[in-house]
């Protein structure tokens, strides 16, 4: 492939920052060995991807300039559907479009939880701790199971894996011994060259809930009465919170709702949602169970929301085995959120500042007020959406779009970015993920006890990778220096 493929499409700034010296994309094990033993030979870094398709956190463009980029795509087998335990082996070149029409060819007896875009890895995504929109929408957690080639080439399989002829890897994630698995998502220490991940057995009913909350002010509210409807599981599948900025760019360019200096005004968005019947914050999720346990499901959530929220706009959809799918219950692969990215009318491009809170009013408004007040100091609309992900967190992401050809707009954003940094740092408030531009400074929150963290990040990648050949700098993480 031409390496310039593997620039970021979406480069906050100089594209060839990142930019690699070439790539290399193995078919199977053996070839994958044979690379690192070569790269190990002549500390070549490499910089692993699935398929490449991390958008809006650098693509497939190496943290370190002139790094080989080592592609998965083509290591692309679903290895195993186990319809009676509910779960899938899979390779790292496996998309979400492929994995989709396999699931299809079985008979969709188990759905998958995929993310807003659907053209990136199943692996990739939960490696990077990416989110769905089903019970199963942690995708990390969903994780059972890796098969592992560190940088000497040997081989490891995680967990029951680690059991000669095992019927069970996929089963258990909390065998004897310590649980590996999350020690390799989000790092450089291996390259997962399998996986297996959980899958959803197809629901009896669904319903797809809608919620318009109208007042500027009623965040606090609002997240307090989320909350232990999440934690108590009436709420059983992540939900979205998106603030003005992010709905009126529903279907608009900028140009379309503002052509004045600076952030779009509250008041022009304001008016905008006016226009267009919307609250000022608006909620959707969508709930499994039985037709029956959904009737009680949302009687609470409506009981809830007319004691803490009663001017609030409840609209619900609904679906039953049997039926066709819609649209709305999100089993239908699309690339359409890509489309906002031309925000500014293109070359458009985009990253996200994503802050994990505890899902308390006064916590998620503290931030979400620090946020808003620096985008908009910065002359940046506060393009804003938050996950539920469970009852006891939720991840905000404030998008910053920018015209990639204009540098004094991508200048702001750096900056704006790393000011967010120390403000959240300031507060205690740590991220969940960053662009391969902003990792040390994402590293650098981690700031308990001077930064204790590192250590052992740095002295384990120094023990299974002492030549620093794989991923070097990836989330923070630096190969010791050679003399």
């Amino acid at each position: 492939d031409d390496v310039a493929s593997y620039l970021d499409p979406f480069a906050i700034g100089d594209q060839d920052e990142h930019a690699a010296s070439a790539a290399i994309a193995p078919s199977d094990i053996s070839q994958l060995r044979a690379i690192l033993a070569i790269a190990n030979k002549y500390r070549v870094p490499l910089w692993p991807v699935s398929m490449g398709k991390n958008f809006a956190y650098g693509t497939a463009a190496p943290r370190l300039r002139g790094a080989v980029v080592l592609d998965l795509k083509r290591m692309n087998r679903v290895i195993e559907v186990n319809e009676k335990l509910g779960y899938a082996v899979v390779e790292p070149g496996v998309s979400f479009f492929d994995f989709k029409a396999e699931l299809d060819k079985r008979g969709g007896a188990l759905w998958m939880s995929g993310p807003a875009h659907s053209w990136g890895s199943v692996i990739g995504n939960a490696l990077e701790h990416g989110v769905g929109y089903t019970p199963y929408g942690r995708h990390a957690g969903m994780i059972c199971g890796m098969e592992v080639m560190l940088a000497d080439g040997s081989l490891v399989r995680t967990g029951l894996g680690s059991s000669e002829g095992t019927q069970e890897w996929q089963c258990y994630k909390w065998p004897f011994g310590p649980s590996w698995d999350g020690v390799f998502t989000q790092s450089n220490f291996g390259i997962v060259t399998k996986m297996g991940i959980w899958l959803m057995p197809q629901p009896a009913g669904m319903a797809g809930v809608s919620i318009s909350v109208p007042g500027r002010d009623d965040l606090a509210a609002l997240v307090e009465t989320l909350r232990p409807l999440r934690l108590d599981d009436t709420i059983n599948a992540p939900y979205t919170i998106a603030n003005g900025w992010r709905q009126i760019s529903s279907g608009r360019l900028r140009s379309d709702a503002y052509d004045g200096p600076g952030a779009i005004p509250a008041a022009r968005v304001g008016d905008l949602l006016a226009r267009d019947g919307d609250g000022w914050w608006s909620v959707i999720f969508n709930l499994f169970d039985r037709p029956a346990a959904l009737d009680i499901r949302l009687d609470a959530i409506r009981s809830a929301f007319a004691t803490s929220l009663p001017g609030a706009k409840i609209d619900v959809r609904r679906w039953a085995r049997g039926e066709p799918l819609q649209a709305w219950m999100r089993q239908d692969l699309s690339l359409g959120p890509l489309g906002t990215v031309n925000w500014h009318g293109g070359p458009g491009g985009h990253t996200d500042f994503g802050p994990i809170i505890a899902p308390v009013g006064e916590r998620v408004s503290q931030v979400y007020g620090l946020i808003e007040k620096r985008f908009i100091e910065h002359g940046v609309d506060p393009w804003v959406g938050m996950f539920g992900m469970g009852g006891r967190a939720i991840v905000m992401v404030a998008d910053l779009f920018y015209n990639r050809d204009d540098a004094e707009m991508t200048t702001r954003c750096r900056t704006l970015f790393r000011i967010l940094c120390k403000d959240m740092a300031d507060i205690g408030i740590g991220l969940y993920r960053s662009h391969i531009s902003f990792m040390d400074d994402a590293a650098a929150m981690q700031g308990w006890n001077d930064g204790a963290f590192g250590g052992p990040n740095r002295r384990f990648k120094a023990l299974v990778d002492p030549n620093g050949i794989i991923a070097p700098g990836k989330q923070g993480i630096w190969p010791e220096k050679k003399e």
